[in-house]
């Protein structure tokens, strides 16, 4: 199994324990604010919100949306309805720490700098209520007894650690996997690497006997060849895949290695690793051209675009840009700045 699939599967996983594990604490809160004060709203936007939660997270799975999407989507409304709970009762600091799972998720969906911004936004939403009060009399604090607010307190503690704990522990898993897969293609590359140059002499040696003598007809067969190489790469995205190797392609195109590395030698002037990296880079860039790096890290970028690790794609980006990844996207900026096209 490819390790974006196990990936995938274990973020399904992921999404459909947290709802099942955090559920009793949405339906025990809910009966507590239900005792304490029946005549308000607070257990009707936690019940509301859970059933919502529920619905939304169903959909969303028989959808087939990303966990980034789904994940995005449900802090969006958990901001939401903590800023009900602030405006409405703004005595409720306690609530804060709920922030402490969602910042951790956050920080394994976004880059640094998009952080940033959902902890300003956060912070905005959580200090408003409380700006705005000096101002205008709209909320109305829930009185609680001690043992009613010692009830709440230690209701918050435990349902925080235990979130944070089941969030860490699959974080933990997606990082492996990803690392698994890093490392195994790290080991890849470096015997592709070393068997390269045999590689290609193989493949001028191995070449039918009966061909020598007839360049014409070689320049027809490989002029062919070339063209179903390239179509084939094009239409099904090879160099998505960082496992993806001569051998496969030889298969989808009913030929053999050594028919493909002459092809790509003696047409694209080109070896089949090389090829493949021309169409990673070229994907990477279109990327940084629609801004992708904006919401993404470049690792995430650089990965989707089938390179395994971050040493091989410095390498060819510099080797084919004259750049590092870094270096071209602030030289891209100032030139954009300037209005001048790089």
């Amino acid at each position: 199994m490819e390790t974006n699939e196990i990936l995938y599967l274990k973020e399904r996983e992921f999404m459909k324990n947290f709802i099942f594990c955090i559920s009793p604490f949405y339906l025990y809160m809910g009966c507590f604010y239900f005792i304490v004060d029946s005549g308000g709203i607070t257990h009707f936007i936690i019940f509301a919100y859970f059933i919502l939660l529920f619905v939304g997270l169903w959909i969303g799975l028989r959808m087939n949306m990303s966990f980034k999407f789904l994940s995005t989507l449900h802090i969006l409304g958990y901001t939401l309805i903590q800023y009900c709970f602030y405006i409405t009762y703004n005595t409720f600091l306690i609530q804060a720490l709920y922030y402490i799972p969602v910042l951790l998720v956050l920080n394994y969906l976004y880059s640094l700098k998009i952080l940033i911004l959902w902890s300003a936004y956060i912070l905005i939403s959580f200090l408003s209520p409380f700006v705005l009060e000096s101002f205008f009399s709209f909320s109305h604090p829930l009185k609680l007894s001690r043992t009613e607010e010692m009830i709440q307190n230690i209701s918050t503690f435990v349902t925080v650690i235990f979130a944070t704990f089941f969030i860490l522990h699959y974080l933990k898993v997606f990082n492996r996997i990803k690392q698994d897969a890093l490392l195994k293609d790290r080991g890849k590359e470096v015997l592709l690497a070393e068997n390269t140059s045999v590689v290609e002499i193989e493949s001028i040696e191995d070449l039918p006997k009966s061909n020598i003598g007839k360049p014409a007809e070689n320049a027809d067969k490989f002029d062919e060849l070339y063209r179903r190489i390239i179509i084939c790469i094009e239409e099904n995205k090879v160099w998505q895949d960082p496992d993806f190797s001569i051998t496969q392609l030889a298969e989808m195109l009913s030929s053999n290695r050594t028919y493909i590395s002459s092809a790509l030698k003696e047409k694209g002037k080109t070896n089949f690793t090389n090829l493949l990296n021309t169409y990673r880079i070229k994907q990477v860039l279109h990327d940084f051209e629609n801004l992708e790096h904006k919401n993404y890290k470049i690792s995430f970028i650089y990965r989707k675009a089938g390179f395994s690790y971050q040493s091989s794609f410095n390498r060819v980006f510099k080797q084919i840009t004259g750049y590092t990844a870094t270096d071209y996207l602030k030289h891209k900026e100032k030139m954009e700045q300037s209005g001048e096209v790089l």
